[in-house]
């Protein structure tokens, strides 16, 4: 049977995008497909770290509006000289960049980075209609402008976010067959955050907060279980509250706390100013979380968000998008590679990418899946650190920052923040201290 693509991806971002570069490199022929045109708004506020800025393929420098090295860690305390930490590295912490930039930027990159006959292709979409699997292959099939169109691969790629179809399909096909239940695996959390963007021009001569423009924040003071922050961009400074490790029972009643009023609040306290004196855009964004359970089945492969990866102490989701997406296409690529072994050692002769070997790919889908959870545990175990982590630091949040005014611990808390430290490390490290 001929196949229209190697690969199928379901989104653009920053997973989509990392699968689809890797594997259009390599020479296969992938298919991106996405309900937005690009460059469009994201809710993010797209603080870059060192661990990100490694994992991607390229430079990102064109896109980069600041580069920050220093953090400020703020806490709710009767004792203002323990309200701070201020964190310093000699190396650059994290850039800043808009995320409508950056995800234009990414496809960008991701679309000319065909070799060897391999391409990246991006189809606008209304809709996915549906997702069925067969003995040897993934049929999708989607609503466009133009009408319904339907396209074959050995395998797909979900990478369309939190709020994206392919996570309640696939799991109502490893459920029940059932593409069209609306139910999410059990693994799978969220978190809730609300952003705006105050211009610099709009900001009274000094903070009323005491903060400077340019300060990288963390403020865990405004609600349990998240914190506010100040990212400072180019021309504005990206604010926002967020959710991310519920310590209540009842998550959704902690998310729901997420509102407009407190980011309003929050904003007049810091910056003083009123976001809704300004007319500026209050935007929101679910998060997906508890990836660290999630097991790779059959032929759709999840990533990014859409596989709850997320880390639930930090709220930072691209480093893992980025990684979950070259995981997926490094397994959907071995996969290929052995079935292309065999077919030199039949024949005697190289071979190159065929719909013959696409096809014995999709017939071994199960290999795939195993490929993809091996690449993806290191994420996986890292995450799982990370929860624990979560779960203890939001119910005592000055225990965490008793650790960051240690200044043994303070230089491998920030590096594993920023680099993506071996947590064993830093267990064994927190482990002395406690």
């Amino acid at each position: 049977m001929h196949l229209d693509y190697d690969t199928l991806i379901i989104g653009a971002g920053p997973a989509g995008c990392a699968a689809a570069y890797d594997l259009a490199q390599a020479g296969r022929r992938v298919l991106l497909v996405d309900r937005r045109t690009f460059p469009r708004p994201k809710a993010c506020a797209c603080g870059l770290t060192r661990k990100t800025l490694d994992a991607l393929r390229y430079s990102v420098e064109p896109v980069s509006e600041r580069i920050c090295y220093e953090i400020v860690l703020q806490q709710a305390s009767d004792d203002t000289s323990k309200r701070e930490v201020k964190v310093r590295a000699k190396n650059p912490i994290c850039a800043m960049a808009v995320r409508e930039r950056f995800d234009a930027f990414c496809l960008a990159q991701t679309l000319a980075a065909g070799r060897n006959g391999g391409s990246a292709t991006l189809r606008k979409i209304e809709h996915i209609t549906s997702i069925d699997e067969h003995p040897t292959h993934i049929v999708l099939t989607v609503a466009t402008a133009t009408g319904p169109e339907t396209f074959t691969a050995p395998v797909l790629i979900g990478a369309d976010g939190s709020n994206g179809q392919t996570r309640r399909i696939e799991a109502s096909l490893r459920n029940s067959g059932e593409a069209q239940s609306p139910s999410a695996p059990h693994w799978y959390e969220k978190g809730f955050a609300l952003e705006a963007c105050v211009p610099y021009s709009a900001l009274p001569s000094s903070l009323p907060a005491g903060d400077a423009p340019t300060d990288l924040v963390f403020d865990f003071a405004p609600l349990p279980g998240g914190y506010g922050w100040l990212f400072p961009k180019g021309d504005h400074i990206n604010i926002g509250v967020g959710a991310f490790a519920p310590t209540a029972d009842d998550a959704s009643t902690q998310l729901k706390s997420v509102t407009r009023d407190l980011l309003d609040q929050y904003t007049q306290h810091k910056l003083g100013v009123s976001l809704a004196a300004l007319g500026a855009a209050i935007t929101g964004q679910y998060l997906g979380m508890g990836g660290h359970a999630y097991i790779p089945h059959g032929r759709v492969l999840l990533t990014g968000d859409a596989a709850g990866l997320v880390d639930p102490l930090t709220g930072e989701g691209i480093h893992s998008a980025l990684v979950s997406g070259q995981a997926a296409a490094a397994a959907i690529l071995e996969s290929i590679e052995k079935v292309e072994e065999t077919e030199r050692a039949e024949l005697g002769a190289p071979s190159s990418p065929t719909a013959s070997s696409s096809t014995k790919v999709g017939s071994e889908a199960s290999k795939i899946a195993t490929a993809y959870a091996r690449h993806l545990q290191p994420l996986q175990q890292t995450l799982a650190f990370s929860a624990r982590a979560a779960r203890a630091f939001y119910r005592n949040p000055e225990r965490g920052f008793r650790a960051m005014r240690n200044p043994l611990l303070r230089p491998l808390i920030l590096k594993t923040y920023a680099d993506g430290l071996p947590h064993t490390k830093l267990i064994t490290a927190l482990a002395k201290f406690v």
